[in-house]
């Protein structure tokens, strides 16, 4: 792989963004030859200007530290010299590049004219599994040192190196492979074509019948080996479940941590399946007791022939926890070793078919479907599962629409791709496997499928049960956006792409059935945008009114004469589009297997606008058919546009659903499910009328681990936002003062959230610790692994936070709670569900809304404490927790040994560090 061509990786800090207003402060040049760094060359740059404060910490650079460094002037003749003949290499050599030849030009110099190379784009295409694209993170991804973020030479030496790994990953692909990836990087931007085309010339003749032992090679495209290793299922001895303490301890390796609640669960959850006649079991298992451990070892002590189970998850994070540590870890206690896979729907996959024809469709290829191709062809050489999540590209791109699997059913048996395609590989796991993960999301959209994807099983775990609920409601909310129908309307009135599509098949009807599509659009777009004002003006919504209940309109029946007809208009209109779309789709699906790439993809897209199109006129119709007496419908107004919706409160019965006629045995697992409260609300939310339960002893000493400050009344007004955002800020700074540098503030108001962020963010840009606000600094898995990663900081969240955490948390210090978290009753959704309890005869606010905040306190403190080692404290801003008439309600969500105090402000920092200072 020998190289004699000069690379300089170049690396500029700078005062900001502006080439025209903005200087240069660092400068710094790594040269690699042969595929090693020989030199490297780094100075400040006096910019003579004041260094923003913000580029100031973001970099370190300060402003005494360039008052003594040279005037780029002085430098610049250096640098021509240096860079001459070489090659130019950056991250982002866009932004590099330019910046300089501005410099440059400024100084009287003459400009560089180089070939470039961006590692950015040269990254994407050979490492796209790496978790993210910025130096930092493949740093981290190919385990190289870079200890100084934002310093130029640090940053230049890192991306010397990330190039270097590159292009060496570059060498190994097969020579077919690398030479469709040639012809692909003519798209490229810059001259990063370039780099393929020298790795393919370096490549020997005989390349050609190079040997892979873990590839397998259809056409240019290099597959990894599948790996069949479930089919040999492990005969397990048949084996008596060990009861009781001792005979765990004598059973299991030293692996094996005895925890009395986890013991508790492992045998309810063994005497449940095996032994009981009932079909639900709820247990709610204290925090840090084991939950996965707790049902997956009595599991696997289940006769074979009831496999597999089923273990739905809050989220996919916790589907691959599951899979790649938990049955590990059972493993290493038991010796009992259970295939597990994760189950996904189709269109996360990748069809194999569908990429190859991308692969020679002749129009001139967009840049970033270029570069997705490529570094497709990179992944798929590592890929075993054909999961496209793996890719951290942009999924949204046109590209991934084209190369989605839609399902066994669409399959192409004559294609070369057949037997190597990733859903028939799924479906073999999946016949093999004796723990199939899911989550919550994925189980109750079975209940919408046609073909179902979740195999008939005796028994269903249901971990972080208490998140089910949310998404119940989630799944038969439905939600209609009027700017995503007029975007729609406009783009099947513009795709001229179709008619190349249609040329070379000669068929006039399908010719006409687009003209039909196109005038239709036409008039439907115009009926839709007068609906869409006449409603918007008789809800009176507006940016200070986003939310209205349907019901709070006049009925249609008393509209003016003249909207009437319009709406009735429109519905005609989209029921004979959908009509139409029907035919056009079953005449042109006998020809698509014989149509030429070239042509494949202009009428595949077309049929992907149809089937939004379908999706999006069934909704509009359906919510407009009155008769559905449960149905609550209501507005929201969002970017001057409306989003219909409407949720059937009635049909959350999980009873209802098909999912839940699979199962023989479900047992539902969370450390907040409240079970020792005569409401039952879990399994009233539910729907269910029949279930046994287990609450699990506390592994927690809340005496010496925690407690719960109320700041009283007298001390904070929270109706007034301004007073109400300072008080906050002046807490958290009281708390940081005294060393307290953990926090998680929660909020119910994103209003209220910036208020303070605005008081807190000149403070702590000069503390040691960051400030983390949830939409402002990012979402919220962006700012726990910022937050893990600086193994603490402060963070201001709201809404998911309260809910959970599904990301590990370093140990935290203090929660401060800014409002008890009730719902917001004038919530559309909220103000309709509270409407439908009390029509079924209940109390809304004792039957929904305590439970509802009740749980979130919980949730809370679950957020404090997640081991025995364990402390810290709760501060909770709102006293009604001790002086509404409510007050036991609520209490009894929380621990009754979890010391619960009322403080004034003056002696709240007082108790704070008291309490830290007995239990250090």
């Amino acid at each position: 792989m020998k190289d004699k061509r000069m690379y300089a990786v170049v690396d500029l800090e700078t005062t900001g963004t502006n080439p025209e207003t903005d200087k240069i402060i660092q400068f710094a040049c790594v040269f690699i030859q042969d595929w090693k760094i020989i030199n490297y060359f780094s100075t400040d740059v006096n910019p003579l200007k004041t260094i923003p404060k913000n580029i100031e910490l973001l970099t370190g650079i300060n402003n005494e530290q360039v008052a003594s460094a040279p005037y780029f002037e002085d430098i610049a003749p250096t640098i021509i010299q240096s860079l001459s003949d070489c090659y130019f290499v950056a991250h982002n050599v866009y932004f590099d590049y330019s910046f300089l030849n501005s410099e440059l030009r400024r100084a009287g110099e003459r400009e560089l004219d180089l070939m470039c190379l961006d590692t950015v784009e040269l990254s994407q295409i050979m490492f796209p599994s790496a978790s993210g694209f910025r130096v930092k993170d493949l740093a981290d991804y190919l385990d190289l040192t870079h200890d100084n973020p934002h310093q130029a030479l640090s940053d230049a030496y890192v991306t010397a190196e990330i190039f270097i790994q590159t292009i060496k990953k570059l060498a190994t692909l097969p020579y077919i492979t690398l030479s469709k990836m040639v012809d692909l990087s003519y798209a490229l931007g810059v001259d990063n074509s370039s780099v393929f085309i020298q790795a393919l010339s370096n490549k020997e003749e005989d390349a050609l019948n190079q040997n892979f032992d873990d590839l397998k090679t259809i056409e240019c495209i290099a597959l990894k080996e599948k790996k069949y290793h479930f089919r040999e299922k492990e005969v397990v001895d048949k084996r008596e479940y060990p009861f009781g303490k001792e005979e765990k301890i004598a059973d299991f390796s030293d692996n094996y941590v005895y925890r009395e609640s986890q013991e508790q669960m492992m045998d309810e959850v063994y005497q449940f399946v095996n032994n009981e006649s009932g079909k639900n079991l709820m247990i709610e298992a204290s925090t840090g007791s084991g939950k996965s451990l707790g049902y997956l070892l009595p599991l696997s002590y289940v006769n074979q022939k009831k496999r597999p189970f089923v273990i739905s998850t809050s989220t996919i994070l916790l589907q691959e926890q599951l899979i790649e540590k938990s049955l590990s870890h059972l493993k290493e206690v038991t010796g009992i070793n259970l295939f597990g896979m994760i189950l996904k729907s189709s269109q996360h996959y990748i069809d194999l078919d569908k990429f190859y024809k991308t692969l020679y469709h002749q129009s001139e290829p967009q840049k970033q479907y270029a570069l997705n191709q490529m570094a497709t062809l990179t992944w798929l050489r590592e890929t075993q599962t054909g999961d496209l999540d793996e890719m951290n590209l942009n999924k949204k791109h046109v590209f991934f629409d084209h190369i989605k699997h839609r399902g066994l059913q669409s399959l192409n048996h004559q294609s070369i791709f057949y037997k190597e395609d990733f859903m028939l590989y799924l479906e073999d796991k999946k016949n093999h496997a004796d723990i199939i993960a899911v989550n919550h999301a994925f189980l109750c959209e079975e209940n919408q499928r046609e073909i179902a994807l979740i195999p008939e099983a005796a028994i269903l775990i249901i971990d972080e049960a208490h998140k089910l609920i949310y998404n119940l409601e989630h799944q038969e909310t439905n939600e209609l956006s009027l700017n995503f129908g007029f975007s729609l309307l406009k783009r099947l009135r513009e795709h001229e792409d179709i008619y190349k599509g249609l040329a070379p098949l000669n068929e006039k009807e399908l010719k006409q059935s687009v003209d039909l599509i196109g005038s239709f659009s036409l008039d439907a777009r115009e009926d839709l945008q007068w609906f869409e004002e006449f409603v918007i003006n008789q809800g009176r919504l507006s940016e200070n009114k986003v939310e209205i209940l349907w019901s709070e309109l006049d009925e249609v029946a008393d509209w003016p004469l003249a909207m009437r007809k319009n709406l009735k208009e429109l519905l005609t209109i989209l029921t004979e589009i959908t009509q139409i779309k029907s035919h056009f789709k079953e005449k042109i699906s006998n020809h698509l297997n014989d149509i030429s790439s070239d042509n494949y993809f202009y009428i595949l897209d077309y049929l992907i606008l149809l089937d939004k199109f379908e999706e999006w006129c069934n909704g509009f119709i359906e919510y407009f058919k009155f008769f559905e007496d449960d149905t609550t419908r209501w507005l929201t107004f969002s970017r001057n546009h409306l989003i219909l919706k409407k949720i059937d409160f009635s049909k959350l019965s999980i009873e209802t659903t098909n999912w839940y006629q699979k199962f023989n045995k479900i047992i539902y697992t969370s450390s907040t499910l409240q079970l020792d409260l005569d409401s039952n609300y879990f399994e009233n939310q539910l729907g269910l009328k029949d279930s046994k339960k287990l609450k699990t002893v506390d592994t927690f000493d809340y005496q010496k681990q925690a407690k719960l400050l109320v700041v009283g009344k007298a001390d904070v007004d929270i109706t007034k936002a301004d007073k109400y955002a300072e008080h906050i800020a002046q807490v958290i700074m009281e708390n940081y003062k005294i060393g307290k540098k953990s926090m998680l503030v929660l909020f119910t108001s994103h209003q209220l959230l910036k208020k303070v962020y605005q008081r807190l963010s000149g403070f702590f840009n000069h503390q040691e610790v960051e400030l983390l606000a949830q939409g402002i600094s990012g979402t919220k898995e962006k700012i726990i692994k910022r937050f893990s990663k600086n193994n603490g900081g402060i963070i201001l969240g709201a809404n998911s936070f309260w809910e959970g955490v599904d990301l590990a948390f370093p140990e935290l210090d203090v929660i401060i709670m800014t409002k008890l978290p009730f719902d917001p009753p004038k919530r559309a959704l909220i103000e309709a569900k509270y409407q439908y309890i009390e029509r079924q005869g209940g109390n809304a606010f004792y039957g929904e809304a305590i439970p509802q905040a009740g749980m979130r306190l919980r949730q809370g403190l679950g957020r404090l404490l997640r081991s025995e080692k364990d402390k810290g404290i709760i501060i909770l801003l709102d006293d009604r927790l001790l002086q509404a008439t409510y007050s036991a309600n609520l209490l009894a969500y929380l621990p009754k040994e979890l010391p619960v105090l009322e403080v004034t402000k003056s002696n709240l920092i007082k108790e704070v560090s008291e309490f830290f200072e007995v239990n250090d």
